[in-house]
């Protein structure tokens, strides 16, 4: 019966996680009620299997990508939903699997955006907006949102990374 409720775990986890890459995709949020249902289904899970050190678990998986994702939201270099779908995935997984999941997806969107960057040919323009955001910081001493006057070709889903990254930790690769 374990095995058969760890692979409902993971085919869900899969579902909710492809779902929000698809709806980012699409319209570049996640919807509010799939990371309800996700948080929900990790609660239902977390407390099935490991009843309750499951809570502790679920509540640790959650907070987890609060805290470490906190700064990157609070310059806009990352999204609500970006955390909120991290958190998710940490309800379902814990926050040790969570904490694997999140380094990994950093460095997958590391990779995919530096590809971008390549694809669009615009590393200068990147390094140039990153110099002028410093230097107007150090000026005025206001933190403003890193992307707020960025083209769309500086911006891109960090939903895929964390798909990629949750594929790997389930899959056994990471």
């Amino acid at each position: 019966m374990y095995e058969s409720l760890k692979m409902i775990q993971v085919l869900s986890l899969l579902l909710i996680v492809q779902t929000a890459v698809l709806c980012d995709l699409d319209k570049g949020r996640i919807p509010n009620g799939l990371i309800l249902a996700g948080l929900g289904m990790g609660f239902i899970f977390q407390a099935v299997s490991d009843g309750p050190a499951g809570m502790v678990l679920f509540l640790g998986g959650i907070f987890l990508p609060i805290l470490v994702f906190g700064p990157l939201y609070y310059f806009r270099m990352i999204g609500a939903g970006d955390i909120k779908l991290m958190s998710v995935v940490g309800a379902f997984l814990g926050p040790a699997a969570c904490f694997s999941c999140m380094l990994w997806s950093v460095l997958t969107g590391g990779v995919l955006s530096f590809a971008l960057v390549l694809r669009h040919h615009n590393l200068f323009s990147r390094m140039l907006c990153l110099a002028d955001y410093v230097r107007e910081y150090r000026q005025t001493g206001v933190w403003k949102p890193y992307l707020e006057q960025a083209d769309e070709h500086a911006k891109f889903c960090f939903s895929i990374p964390v798909l990629i990254s949750v594929l790997g930790c389930i899959g056994g690769i990471i």
